[in-house]
């Protein structure tokens, strides 16, 4: 019985530890891209990437989850699409992109350490994302 109590009181604190440096990424990026949408650049961001997100049968302010994602990780991808409604075809169309190529900076640098081709990988996992977003975001066209 002593292990059992253990066990919940080990995992409430990891928990809660995981929770609180999950909101350390989230909170600020959340914050940042609420600011983004009521600036000024927000419509200028939205005029230029709007031939690109219509690859993808998205919004152009869906750039901004799908940029943030590229450069941060899945969980700021989450909290910028947080700053937005989006329906659910792009919200996972957004999503299934950002799983595709993300922490590109992180990751290229890591593959580049253990001796892969940076350049050539960050290459490839956004090719693929823009494949896969191409393809989830004409799904979402036809289905939804």
């Amino acid at each position: 019985m002593k292990k059992f109590f253990n066990t919940i009181k080990n995992g409430t604190f990891k928990g809660l530890k995981t929770g609180l440096m999950l909101l350390k990424i989230m909170l600020p990026i959340y914050l940042l891209v609420v600011l983004l949408k009521y600036s000024p650049i927000m419509p200028w961001l939205q005029e230029i990437c709007q031939p690109v997100m219509k690859l993808f049968n998205l919004p152009g302010d869906a750039a901004v989850p799908i940029i943030t994602g590229l450069f941060t990780d899945e969980y700021g991808c989450v909290a910028a699409m947080g700053g937005f409604e989006f329906s659910t075809a792009a919200i996972t169309t957004i999503a299934m992109v950002n799983l595709m190529a993300h922490s590109i900076p992180v990751e290229t640098a890591i593959a580049h350490k253990i001796g892969f081709s940076s350049g050539k990988l960050a290459v490839y996992r956004v090719a693929a994302a823009v494949l896969v977003g191409i393809f989830i975001g004409w799904l979402g066209g036809v289905f939804l």
